[in-house]
C-alpha cells in the first residue's frame, strides 16, 4: 500500500525495485534510499508474465512515472534472455525495458542483491546461532532456503564491496547418515541429480517427509512444507519433527561448505522465509554441529559466526544499492561533460554555443582543429579559447588532454545508437565502441565449461558438419577452413536442403557445429529433429531460449538485442567468430598443434 509520502527525493523520481522468486514477486517504489512510497507482494502464479505483474503493481499505485528499475530474480543472469529455473516466466531484459518505457533496467541474481544487503543489517535484524566472532573486513557468505536455495558472498576488493554471482545452490549434496542417504537416493531417482537446492528448500523438506513417512509406514506420506513446519513446531507429529531436524542438519552442512569455500571469516548469514519461522528448532538441531563438522577445519569453523536474517525485504536494500551504484557509475564516466553542463548558466551566449557543440560531439573535439570547431559552433576561434579558459584550462590543447582522459579512461562500453546526423568522428567511434562492447560481452559471459566440453567433442569427432544459413553461413565456411587447418575432418553446409540431406547420413561418431540463423522456420525445426533422432552431438552458438539452445548438448549463447533492430545484424556474427576462434585454438592445443602454425 502507498504511504503518505509525496516528496520524491531522487532527482529522477521514483525507482521501481522488484525481488522475484518462484512463488512470490515483491515490488517497491523507492523515493529515496531505503524510503518506499508503495510496496506489495504478488503471487507469481496469478500473473501470466513478469511484465503483467509489474503493470498490475504500478496500476494499483496510480501508474507513476518510473525511469529507472532494478530486478533481483531467482535465476542465473547469463545474457539478455531470462528463463526462470523454478517458474515459467521468461523475458528479454531489453524488450521489457522498452515496453515499460524505462531509461534503465538492471537485472541481477536475487542472492547477489541479498549479499549487498549484508552491510546494512543492524544488530537487531540478525540472530546469532552458536559461537564465533566476525572478523572485521572478512568475507561474508549468505544462503537462503525457499522454493529454491540461493547462495552468494560479499568480498572486498580495493576497498570496494563486490557481491558474487553464484549458483552454489546447485552443487551436489553428500549424505552424512543413513537417513540422508535415503533422501539423496530419492532425489537422484526423481530428478537425476541430488543438488543442495533439491534438498535444502521447501520442496526438499517435503521430499524428506515423504521418505521418512514411508520408512515409518506413516500416513499420509505427503505433506506441504508449511504444514510440516507447523506440525513440527507444535510437536504434534514425530515424522514432521524428524523432517525439520534433518532439514536443519543439512542446512548446517551446506553452510559449513560455503564458509570453507569462500573463507567466510566475516560470518555466514541464513536468509529466506523458512528458517526464521523455525528458529527454536534450528537452535536445538544439529545445524551448528554440522556446520563445524569438517574434520581438520573444525576449530577454524568454530570461530565463524552464523546468523539468521530476521528482517523483511533485505534483498530490496541490496538491489537499491546495486542500482544506485550503477546509475552513479554511469554519471561519473562523463564527469567532465557534466562539469560543462553545470557551467552553462555562467557562460556567455557565444561560449554556450561552443559548450553545446562539445556536448553533442565530444569525440570530434579530440580530432578537429580549432577552426573546424569554431565553424561548427558558428563562433570565432578566440571564443573557443575563451570557453576553454572559462572552464579552467590554459587553452584548447590543455582542454583536449583532460577530455581525452575522461572519454578514454572512464567510458562504460555499452551499445550506442548510430545516426547519420552524428558528426563523422562520433559516428565511427560509436561503431567501434559497439564492436568492442559486443566482444567484451562475449568475454564476460563466456561459459568455459561448455567451451572445454565442446573442444573435446570436436577433437574426438570422426567428422564435423558445420551448419550455417544466411550471415551464419560465412562463419560455417570459416569453421570448415580453420578446423581443417588443425587436422579436423570438417565440412560446411550452408544450404538448408543440403543440411537435410547430410543429416540423413550422420552417424554417432559425427557431430554438428551449428551456427544459428536468427529466424527458425518449420524446415529448420525438422532439420533439428532429424539430427537429434540420429543421436548426434550438437554444439551450437545460438540465442538463449531458442529451440537450438534448448536441444544442443553444448551451447555457447549468442545474445544481442540490437541485432533484432539493425539492418546489419553484425553482433551475433562477431560473437560467433570470436567463439569459433576460441574453440579452434582450444582444439589445436588438445591436438598439440600450434594454432598459429598448424602445419
Amino acid at each position: 500500500m502507498a504511504s503518505d509520502m509525496t516528496v520524491h527525493e531522487f532527482d529522477s523520481g521514483m525507482r521501481l525495485l522488484a525481488d522475484i522468486g518462484a512463488t512470490n514477486a515483491r515490488f517497491a517504489l523507492e523515493v529515496a534510499p531505503g524510503r518506499y512510497w508503495a510496496m506489495d507482494v504478488l503471487p507469481c502464479e496469478a500473473y501470466k508474465s513478469l511484465e503483467h505483474a509489474i503493470s498490475s503493481f504500478l496500476a494499483q499505485n496510480g501508474s507513476p512515472e518510473v525511469r529507472h528499475a532494478g530486478i533481483a530474480i531467482a535465476n542465473p543472469i547469463l545474457g539478455d534472455w531470462i528463463q526462470m529455473t523454478n517458474h515459467h516466466w521468461a523475458f528479454s531484459v531489453d524488450e521489457l525495458r522498452k515496453r515499460m518505457k524505462w531509461q534503465t533496467l538492471l537485472v541481477v541474481n536475487d542472492f547477489t542483491a541479498m549479499a549487498m544487503s549484508l552491510p546494512t543489517l543492524a544488530p537487531n535484524e540478525v540472530i546469532q546461532i552458536g559461537p564465533g566472532q566476525a572478523e572485521t573486513g572478512g568475507v561474508l557468505g549468505v544462503l537462503g532456503a525457499g522454493t529454491g536455495l540461493g547462495v552468494s558472498g560479499l568480498v572486498t576488493v580495493s576497498g570496494r564491496q563486490t557481491a558474487l554471482a553464484s549458483e552454489g545452490g546447485h552443487v551436489s549434496y553428500a549424505p552424512q547418515d543413513s537417513d540422508e542417504a535415503l533422501v539423496v537416493a530419492r532425489a537422484e531417482a526423481k530428478f537425476g541429480h541430488a543438488s543442495a537446492e533439491r534438498l535444502v528448500s521447501g520442496p526438499g523438506l517435503e521430499l524428506m517427509y515423504e521418505v521418512l513417512a514411508k520408512q515409518a509406514g506413516h500416513t499420509p506420506a505427503t505433506r506441504a512444507a508449511p504444514t510440516i513446519t507447523q506440525l513440527a513446531l507444535a510437536d504434534s507429529d514425530a515424522i514432521c519433527a524428524r523432517a525439520v531436524h534433518m532439514f536443519c542438519a543439512m542446512l548446517g552442512s551446506v553452510a559449513g561448505n560455503l564458509a570453507l569455500t569462500l573463507g567466510s571469516r566475516g560470518g555466514v548469514y541464513v536468509a529466506g522465509a523458512i528458517v526464521p519461522r523455525i528458529e527454536d528448532i534450528l537452535r536445538s538441531s544439529q545445524f551448528r554441529s554440522r556446520f563445524e563438522s569438517k574434520g581438520r577445519f573444525k576449530n577454524w569453523l568454530k570461530d565463524v559466526p552464523t546468523f539468521i536474517i530476521n528482517t523483511p525485504r533485505p534483498a530490496m536494500r541490496g538491489l537499491s544499492a546495486i542500482l544506485a551504484d550503477h546509475l552513479n557509475e554511469g554519471a561519473g564516466s562523463h564527469r567532465m561533460l557534466d562539469e560543462v553542463r553545470g557551467a552553462l548558466d555562467r557562460l556567455t551566449p557565444a561560449e554556450r554555443h561552443v559548450a553545446m557543440d562539445l556536448l553533442e560531439a565530444p569525440q570530434s573535439w579530440m580530432v578537429d582543429p580549432i577552426g573546424q570547431i569554431a565553424a561548427r559552433a558558428k563562433v570565432s576561434t578566440p571564443t573557443v579559447l575563451r570557453f576553454c579558459r572559462s572552464m579552467g584550462f590554459k587553452g584548447l590543447s590543455d582542454f583536449k588532454l583532460r577530455l581525452g582522459a575522461g572519454l578514454g579512461g572512464a567510458t562504460r562500453l555499452t551499445h550506442s545508437d548510430v545516426h547519420l546526423s552524428d558528426p563523422a568522428a562520433d559516428r565511427y567511434a560509436k561503431m567501434v565502441n559497439n564492436t568492442v562492447s559486443a566482444l567484451l560481452s562475449v568475454r564476460d559471459r563466456l561459459n568455459t565449461a561448455n567451451l572445454e566440453g565442446a573442444s573435446q567433442l570436436v577433437h574426438r569427432a570422426q567428422r564435423v558438419e558445420c551448419f550455417g544459413l544466411g550471415l551464419s553461413s560465412v562463419t560455417a565456411l570459416d569453421a570448415q577452413n580453420k578446423l581443417c587447418h588443425v587436422g579436423v575432418n570438417a565440412v560446411a553446409r550452408t544450404d538448408l536442403q543440403l543440411q537435410l540431406a547430410a543429416a540423413a547420413h550422420l552417424c554417432r561418431d559425427d557431430m554438428v557445429l551449428w551456427f544459428a540463423h536468427p529466424d527458425t522456420d518449420a524446415l529448420q525445426k525438422t532439420l533439428l529433429s532429424n539430427v537429434r533422432s540420429k543421436g548426434v552431438t550438437i554444439v551450437a552458438m545460438a540465442a538463449s531460449g531458442s529451440d537450438l539452445y534448448k536441444q544442443a548438448d553444448f551451447c555457447l549463447p549468442i545474445d544481442h538485442a540490437k541485432d533484432r533492430e539493425s539492418p546489419v545484424p553484425m553482433f551475433a556474427q562477431l560473437a560467433q567468430t570470436a567463439l569459433l576462434d576460441l574453440l579452434v585454438t582450444s582444439v589445436a592445443l588438445i591436438r598439440g598443434v600450434s594454432p598459429s602454425n598448424p602445419h
